[in-house]
């Protein structure tokens, strides 16, 4: 939209990270793709869209329009179809508008999907321009004129080839915008690709890649040059996005639509190709760290993962809020340089008091708009078993927290066995009593304050959206028991619950908890479940569940255990199987304290390269993750899941680390020491 390059060309580039505001990893699964395989990447990550009512009314396209199409100048409703200004109420239609298709809904036949009400097409329009544009292509008119006014024609054109067509032409100012619009539809329904009829066929073909004919290809990108994304457009986007949960790629990345069909075809795309302004693409504000229980006055540790693009000089490292002395990074500055490249922050934090800990980690500085980062702990005076150090081939030392007024302790080492009968196994169960844990994440809007204990998701205008950890849902007979209830008058708010973004189940909720249950499709070890609620129908989710079947487990005690071991708080164990996995807990003696949790440890595997003084990594896991213990100097860690899709990646500043896994599972451990790699398979 030209009308705004003279105040694009003045605003400093920190605005425009302000206002671009693409989540951090929104496109990731498009990363590295091109051409027909780029485009459907885009179709997977937005096809889904939580669109209004279309009308008027609370909810509406109307309402919509109130936080998408307002001039900032005068508050009038922005009409890319002529130069009225008309004032807006808000809920319904403007004097003389009507609301437009700009990509026309008789093309897929005019039944009223999702994409009939998707605002990212959807304009006010003055209703006389609206009847003058019709059904029919977009192109240049270069004929007979049959209306016009200061804004769009209507008219012959001879773009296509081939003898004239009837087609509409916006204003040069508006150009851009109905191109990128048209992409958006073609990629957001490419399922709709049988379905393309009526004056459609003078511009779109019957297939999904590229769907648009050649001349109108050529006239989209040159149009998208010609008149690049605006400022206009960028608030639109972002807005649309809060309310309907999509954004349109073409805007958030001005050269997406060569990626797919123009001159960058050739080219996989990337987000870092397109960003040249001081750019955090991770962590996003509002990302979680959770360390878990941490025992009063011991310490847990946790990494983030830092990644910034073009900075104008280095980011700065504050923890602010209630327990702020608790949390410690492990620098307050971090290099123009090392943001660029990729840095691995630690972050330390040590249980001074009891109870619910939280702080504010804000990265700033080098051109970015500051970004928070929401950390939290809880700190607990509870006995606990630590992880075991000190592991080799074939022992460890096993480690356990004090409890008061103990006169020792017990310790059982043992292994697990099968005696072939089934069992319930939970994979996950939560209460949400300390709110979304880590690990979750959501989408859209959720509270975890208005209601302790649950999560409350949707607002009147956005969708609510809650995502599990990865599970592993590889077994049999899984099953997903979810607890949940409707918002205030939002009578029957439906809950959604999806598996890899597939509908598993619509729930309509009532005014008092009810349990729902549906049963899992097997999947894969890195499977994805959700939850969520439309806008303007909010609910609360208490609780979920989910279990399998699985192999009943027994444990047979190691020999010579259960023993006491005196009044310490460590112990030496040796003689165990190497290359094995044993399980310790510990019960104190003299007081009223429950035992300890179970510990998983597993021993090294002797080599000969241990035999030369070398020592290979190990790892034990412990309920928080899983502790590394010999690492290289100088190395650099890879977490991937079984499909081999990067899950972290470090470098550890010590040869022992403590590393948080996203959810019980199988992964693969890459560690990396100059152009050596060796993958160690982690069953946690």
């Amino acid at each position: 939209m030209n009308k705004f390059s003279t105040f694009l060309s003045v605003l400093c580039v920190f605005s425009f990270t302000l206002l671009a505001q693409i989540p951090s990893g929104y496109y990731d699964t498009a990363l590295g793709q091109k051409q027909a395989a780029l485009k459907t990447a885009l179709h997977l990550k937005i096809m889904k869209a939580n669109v209004l009512n279309y009308g008027s009314g609370s909810g509406s396209t109307w309402s919509g329009f109130a936080k998408t199409d307002i001039r900032p100048e005068d508050g009038t409703v922005w009409d890319m179809y002529s130069n009225n200004h008309i004032a807006a109420n808000g809920v319904s239609a403007a004097s003389g508008m009507n609301i437009e298709h700009s990509f026309a809904k008789s093309w897929w036949g005019g039944t009223e999907t999702q994409a009939y009400r998707d605002i990212h097409h959807l304009n006010p329009s003055n209703s006389t321009a609206n009847s003058a544009k019709g059904s029919w292509p977009m192109a240049v008119v270069d004929g007979t004129i049959s209306w016009q006014n200061d804004v769009i024609k209507v008219g012959k054109s001879n773009s296509r080839g081939g003898g004239e067509i009837t087609a509409w032409e916006p204003a040069d100012e508006y150009k851009g915008d109905f191109s990128r619009a048209y992409m958006y539809m073609v990629t957001a329904y490419e399922d709709y690709s049988t379905l393309w009829t009526g004056n459609s066929v003078n511009q779109l073909d019957n297939n999904t890649y590229p769907v648009f004919e050649q001349w109108a290809v050529d006239m989209l990108l040159k149009w998208s040059e010609q008149d690049p994304v605006s400022q206009k457009e960028i608030n639109r986007n972002n807005e649309v996005y809060k309310i309907q949960g999509n954004r349109n790629p073409y805007i958030d990345y001005q050269l997406m639509g060569e990626y797919v069909w123009g001159k960058l075809t050739t080219v996989p795309f990337t987000t870092d190709g397109n960003v040249d302004y001081p750019y955090l693409s991770t962590p996003s504000t509002g990302t979680y760290i959770d360390f878990g229980k941490v025992a009063y006055q011991q310490t847990g540790t946790s990494t983030i993962r830092i990644k910034a693009l073009n900075l104008t000089g280095d980011l700065t490292i504050t923890v602010d809020g209630t327990n702020a002395a608790n949390f410690a990074p492990q620098t307050s500055s971090i290099s123009k340089a090392q943001a660029e490249t990729g840095y691995d922050l630690l972050i330390n934090f040590t249980a001074q008091s009891i109870g619910a800990q939280t702080a504010i980690l804000t990265i700033s500085g080098g051109g970015i708009t500051g970004t928070q980062v929401n950390l939290k702990a809880m700190g607990t005076d509870e006995f606990m078993a630590l992880p075991a150090n000190n592991i080799t081939e074939n022992g460890f030392v096993a480690n356990w927290t004090a409890s008061a007024e103990a006169t020792g302790y017990t310790l059982n080492i043992y292994s697990l066995q099968s005696d072939g009968a089934a069992q319930s196994v939970t994979l996950l169960e939560e209460d949400f009593t300390n709110g979304l844990p880590g690990g979750w994440t959501s989408e859209g809007w959720i509270s975890k304050t208005d209601m302790p204990g649950s999560i409350k998701m949707a607002s009147g205008a956005q969708i609510g959206k809650i995502i599990f950890p990865v599970l592993d849902l590889s077994g049999q007979e899984i099953t997903l028991t979810v607890q949940a209830r409707q918002y205030s008058s939002d009578a029957g708010a439906e809950l959604t619950a999806t598996l890899n973004n597939q509908t598993l189940a619509v729930w309509p909720t009532g005014v008092a908890n009810q349990d729902f249950t549906v049963s899992i499709p097997q999947g894969s070890a890195t499977s994805t479940l959700a939850l969520s609620a439309a806008a303007g129908k909010r609910l609360f989710v208490d609780y979920v569940k989910v279990a399998t079947k699985g192999t009943l487990l027994t444990s047979v005690p190691f020999a010579g255990y259960p023993k006491s071991t005196g009044n310490v708080l460590s112990y030496s164990i040796e003689g165990l199987e190497s290359d094995s996995t044993y399980y310790y807990s510990v019960a104190p003696q003299g007081n009223s304290t429950t035992l300890s949790g179970q510990i998983e440890v597993r021993t090294g595997v002797f080599t000969a390269v241990e035999k030369t003084n070398s020592k290979t990594t190990i790892w034990s896991a412990s309920p928080e993750g899983i502790l590394l213990q010999n690492l290289p100097v100088n190395c650099r860690l890879n977490l991937l899941d079984m499909m081999g899709k990067q899950l972290q990646s470090l470098q550890p500043t010590s040869s022992e680390l403590k590393l948080r896994l996203p959810a019980k599972g199988a992964y693969l451990l890459q560690v990396q020491q100059h152009d050596e790699v060796k993958t160690m398979k982690i069953l946690y």
